[in-house]
């Protein structure tokens, strides 16, 4: 009886817009109360999803404006029992979910849901938009940025840039191109090329133009040294930190030296630190030495300092990116990422198989296709060719056989 009390409640408060408007924080506070009663306890019963969804996007909007921490567990709840028997769908509940976990920095919450591939959406079924589709990729970019996930960041922000368009441009996508730029400076030292199977070029020159000059001068600035780049990027400084990206332009600005040492490592053999400042824009020998430590130390090189010579050796780079070498917990790490990549593969084949026969038994598509068949058009042999044909002058045997053939298939 009390889940019938808040559906009813919370049906008659998300039609009420306007009361609640008028009302104020209060009725709000009220409705916030009881949908998360019912997303906590009513999700169990068969609802009607749509209506669940909708409840729930206005709760999430509800935390937002309130307490974004309590709406977190609801919200959670709701999502597990709606993807019981399809983990892998994206529903408008998730990138609700996500944003309240990027307000309460409760990113470890938020990876547990980012971490399950998506391969499924049901726009009909659970009236999801363009809208949260983007904001769902956008927000789990900005979570992998925090925690560092790099690679998923790059995966996730990609997403956005690849959504099917008409050309026109979101701001989302705009957002996203920036932070995707970023990312791949951090992690490749350029701009990592989207695919060209899904790109949309007009959508991805869009975003250049409005991205602004500031993030080329970022993008090209490996041209130019270290420290010209960070002049200049600390004169831009107000344009990224109003699109909350000035973290990351430090942290890439920091990557330079890093990326050019690693240049180095597979250039030459022996260096000294003189020379090591030199080529990567370090200040002095101090400061080349200390740089290159942390990198040693990181794993970032594979390489041996000499204090006394002031020199530093570079060895085989095989181990050098992947952690440091000879580590059995590493090898450890490794195999357990490619035995995962390896299931992860499995599923998505398994799932495509199984969308194929979907497609192909699918009464509306076969209908199409059948219909298509019928339209084909057919080409009916002239006057001259059927008497060429029927007297066989100047046809081989394989060209005679092949012409009966196609006269028989033709008259059936």
């Amino acid at each position: 009886v009390c889940v019938c009390v808040c559906v009813c409640v919370c049906v008659f408060a998300v039609s009420r817009r306007s009361y609640m408007a008028k009302e104020g924080l209060k009725d709000i506070g009220t409705f916030a109360r009881l949908a998360s009663g019912l997303l906590l306890k009513g999700t169990n019963l068969h609802l009607d999803k749509p209506r669940v969804y909708k409840i729930g996007k206005h709760f999430g909007r509800a935390c937002i404006m309130g307490s974004p921490k309590s709406g977190i567990l609801p919200l959670k709840r709701a999502i597990d029992q709606m993807c019981a028997k399809k983990p892998h769908i994206l529903t408008p509940l998730h990138d609700t979910y996500v944003l309240l976990c990027i307000l309460t920095k409760c990113y470890n919450s938020a990876l547990s849901v980012i971490a399950v591939p998506k391969y499924e959406i049901e726009p009909k079924a659970n009236r999801m938009t363009m809208t949260d589709y983007l904001c769902y990729y956008y927000y789990s970019g900005k979570v992998c940025c925090v925690l560092k996930r790099w690679e998923d960041a790059l995966e996730h922000f990609q997403a956005v840039l690849t959504a099917p368009s008409d050309g026109c441009i979101s701001a989302i996508q705009i957002e996203a191109y920036k932070k995707h730029m970023l990312v791949s400076l951090l992690l490749h030292g350029e701009v990592v090329a989207l695919p060209k199977q899904v790109t949309n070029n007009g959508v991805i020159g869009k975003c250049k133009e409005q991205a602004g000059q500031e993030y080329q001068t970022i993008r090209f600035g490996a041209k130019d040294s270290v420290a010209e780049v960070t002049r200049k990027a600390t004169e831009a400084k107000q344009v990224f930190v109003k699109d909350e990206n000035w973290g990351l332009v430090k942290q890439v600005l920091a990557a330079m030296a890093d990326q050019k040492i690693q240049k180095l490592n597979k250039t030459y053999a022996t260096l000294s630190f003189k020379d090591v400042a030199r080529l990567a824009d370090l200040e002095d020998e101090k400061e080349a030495e200390t740089k290159l430590a942390h990198m040693i130390e990181d794993g970032k090189i594979n390489a041996v300092i000499c204090t006394k010579d002031r020199m530093v050796t570079f060895r085989d780079d095989d181990h050098a990116h992947g952690g440091r070498t000879g580590s059995g917990d590493g090898d450890e790490e490794v195999a357990m990422k490619l035995k995962n990549k390896i299931h992860e593969a499995f599923e998505l084949s398994a799932k495509l198989r199984e969308i194929d026969y979907k497609i192909k038994t699918d009464p509306m598509f076969v209908k199409r296709n059948s219909m298509a068949s019928s339209r084909k058009e057919v080409v009916y042999p002239t006057h001259a060719q059927t008497d060429h044909a029927a007297t066989g002058y100047g046809m081989s045997e394989s060209q005679q056989l092949r012409h009966a053939l196609e006269k028989s298939k033709f008259e059936r």
